[in-house]
């Protein structure tokens, strides 16, 4: 392996379990309050060196302080579950099951969530964050309204990011 996929190994259990959090609290579009208090706890515990809210409810962390400014973003907020028969698992439950979890949301998108917080302190621990700001965004309302996390940011944080992913 490289040392990028080991060091991200050492964070399998911690992340799958924060997935699955995720996963369990729902979070349709303008009421994502309660995902973000999670996503901001976890950040915070793995030391992101800045964690927080901005006005419109997206949760930025940063880690480093570099020139060169790397922004993920992942949105947060997620569609309804339908039909409630028609899922083989709880919606809500986060069933982790083959190496797999299970929910709303977990591949739209907050796996992506999971991975870039995470995938952020596997560079802070590797030192490749060095030279660079790494913003990390749960970005909120996307299903309702995409384009409003970016006008928030621009905007308003003034965030200028050399790359975004």
């Amino acid at each position: 392996m490289t040392p990028i996929r080991d060091r991200a190994e050492l964070y399998r259990e911690p992340m799958v379990r924060f997935l699955r959090d995720l996963v369990a609290i729902p979070s349709p579009s303008g009421e994502e309050k309660a995902v973000v208090e999670r996503i901001r706890g976890e950040m915070e515990e793995i030391g992101f060196d800045e964690v927080r809210t901005d006005r419109i409810g997206n949760v930025i962390g940063r880690i480093g302080s570099g020139k060169g400014i790397v922004l993920f973003d992942s949105h947060v907020d997620t569609v309804g579950i339908g039909d409630p028969g028609a899922w083989p698992h709880d919606p809500y439950e986060g069933k982790y099951e083959g190496g797999i979890v299970y929910g709303r949301g977990a591949s739209d998108n907050k796996g992506g969530v999971a991975a870039m917080v995470y995938g952020a302190r596997v560079l802070r621990d590797l030192a490749l964050d060095a030279g660079f700001t790494i913003l990390v965004v749960g970005s909120v309302m996307e299903e309702d309204c995409d384009g409003l996390c970016y006008k928030s940011l621009i905007e308003e944080e003034g965030i200028r990011p050399d790359f975004v992913v």
